[in-house]
């Protein structure tokens, strides 16, 4: 499938599993905007949110939180820096769907979920950034 494709299905994907579960989304007019959805909390607080395909490698759910863009030099690589609120993380390998804070990581963040050959107190475990766990986001969460 082709990244652009793969994108698509992914929004799709994340975007039917909020509704499935009530929460109010809005989608921008063009693909102009940083952010892929708006999302309500019950709260009634609006957060922008990009939405990644997350790639299960050796144990760990992969992903950027960096924008791809291809220009006569190549591809080059921007950070969101307050752009959005939060990502949303699909990952197909395993049907789950992860929630991280834009202020919890700088360009890239990997969510274990498999136990590490050798254990280290900065792993980021999975289970800790699964949606359904995270929601609704804590507005303390975005200061």
């Amino acid at each position: 499938m082709k990244p652009h494709d793969r994108g698509d299905a992914t929004e799709a994907r994340v975007i039917a599993e909020l509704k499935e579960r009530g929460i109010p989304v809005a989608i921008p007019f063009s693909d102009n905007q940083r952010y892929d959805i708006i999302v309500e909390t019950p709260a009634a607080q609006l957060l922008r949110v990009q939405i990644k395909t997350g790639r299960l490698v050796d144990g760990k759910i992969d992903f950027h939180g960096t924008s791809q863009h291809t220009n006569s030099t190549g591809n080059t690589y921007q950070k969101y820096d307050g752009d959005v609120d939060y990502f949303l993380v699909y990952t197909p390998a395993r049907d789950s769907l992860h929630a991280v804070g834009e202020h919890e990581f700088d360009t890239r963040i990997q969510l274990r979920v498999d136990d590490p050959k050798q254990a280290d107190s900065s792993i980021n475990w999975a289970e800790e950034y699964e949606f359904d766990e995270r929601w609704p986001l804590d507005p303390v969460q975005l200061s």
